[in-house]
């Protein structure tokens, strides 16, 4: 599940693969386990690419930046 509200930017990470560099997305819609995101960072998609990431495939990392500025 993604805890996060709308215009968090947080690190995601792929279940299938631990090992790969943790990609900073930015939120821009949810839905239960789902979530429409800005892709952030180049590694698993282009930057600036428009993704909906599922949570039986993704993980939460950490929040990015400061929630008080959002």
């Amino acid at each position: 599940m993604f805890r996060y509200e709308i215009g968090a930017e947080i690190l995601v990470g792929r279940h299938d693969n631990l090992e790969h560099e943790p990609t900073l997305v930015k939120i821009l819609d949810k839905a239960p386990n789902t979530i429409k995101v800005e892709i952030l960072s180049d590694g698993w998609f282009r930057r600036g690419e428009i993704r909906i990431l599922t949570d039986d495939k993704w993980f939460t990392l950490k929040r990015m930046g400061n929630p008080l500025s959002l």
